[in-house]
């Protein structure tokens, strides 16, 4: 048996004293006798983090990153919310990233805190400290931790950690075959379409337009919801990049009061009409009841940790609308 090295020594540190806080003879002296630190991102670290983002995801610009961040910027947060996230810092220089875009979530039977991890990069010669800032970034319980995008090889660590799927797969839907009932109207997003929504989800419906999301307004005599879709190509074949991708919608957000199975004729006409798109793309734990296509059990599952599972097809302000495709 090998004697632990001091990185071993840090990730047991990290596991038992997250915080590092520690007394000097317990496992988090190790993590302070290398000059390790966790703390939350502030504005005047946003060139050193766009650095750190740019080496761990090549393919991604560093307009791509600024757009996202800028995005989120201007979203309001509760004070003490962490605003862009997580710094790994060596010897007070930052050596790993994590996002966390957090939002407040609002509902009819009230509001609840939701983060979006997103974007984890560490310098490899501290890639095993990583524990610490996962650790340090999901101290507080009654938030509720989401991955949208985690890697196949990440799911069984994920579940480790203690997160569950809430969403189990994809269904590629072909709309406009489904009956559309009369006296349903959908419309693109207008000051006067909004006011049917309550004040939150206009609110929402709008801000996703300005990210240049597809955002329509569903309205049936007194009730009325909303669905978002976000523009995506889709890889047919996944894990083969050289494969032609098929342009889609995803839906992003729609509203837990819309009935989905009896809105999918008049929706797939409007985006045929409108935007020329006869498909779109959910997030589903199985097959849409009533729709027309192919459901993908296994493809891109989500996963959340906490007090309050999102819905399936929930991605409002996460990476995905924030960051764009």
């Amino acid at each position: 048996m090998h004697a632990p090295s001091r990185a071993d020594m840090a990730v047991a540190a990290a596991k038992a004293d997250p915080d590092g806080k520690a007394g000097a003879g317990a496992p988090g002296a190790a993590v302070r006798s290398l000059n390790i630190r966790c703390r939350t991102i502030d504005e005047p670290d946003l060139d050193a983090v766009l650095r750190l983002l740019r080496k761990g995801f090549p393919d991604r610009s560093e307009a791509y990153w600024r757009r996202g961040l800028t995005r989120h910027r201007a979203r309001p947060l509760p004070p003490g919310v962490p605003r862009y996230g997580f710094l790994l810092e060596h010897e007070g220089e930052p050596v790993g990233v994590l996002l966390a875009l957090c939002q407040v979530v609002e509902r009819e039977a009230g509001s609840h805190l939701r983060c979006n991890l997103s974007s984890w990069y560490m310098e490899p010669r501290f890639r095993a400290l990583g524990v610490l800032l996962d650790g340090y970034a999901m101290r507080d319980r009654t938030m509720t931790y989401v991955n949208v995008s985690p890697a196949p090889h990440t799911w069984a660590m994920h579940e480790v950690r203690g997160f569950r799927r809430f969403c189990q797969g994809q269904m590629l839907v072909l709309p406009a075959l489904s009956r559309a009932p009369n006296g349903q109207s959908v419309r693109g997003c207008s000051a006067e379409a909004l006011r049917v929504l309550p004040a939150s989800e206009a609110r929402l419906v709008s801000d996703h337009h300005s990210y240049g999301c597809i955002s329509l307004v569903c309205a049936e005599g007194e009730r009325a919801g909303a669905i978002i879709f976000q523009r995506r190509s889709l890889n047919l074949v996944p894990g083969r990049r050289a494969w032609p991708r098929l342009p889609c919608f995803q839906v992003v957000y729609r509203s837990p009061n819309l009935d989905l199975s009896t809105w999918l004729g008049a929706i797939g006409r409007h985006l045929l009409r409108h935007h020329a798109m006869p498909w779109f793309v959910i997030d589903a734990d199985g097959p849409v009841r009533g729709a027309f296509g192919r459901y993908f059990a296994g493809r891109a599952p989500k996963v959340y940790r906490g007090p309050n599972p999102p819905d399936p097809g929930d991605l409002s302000y996460t990476e995905i609308v924030l960051f764009g495709a």
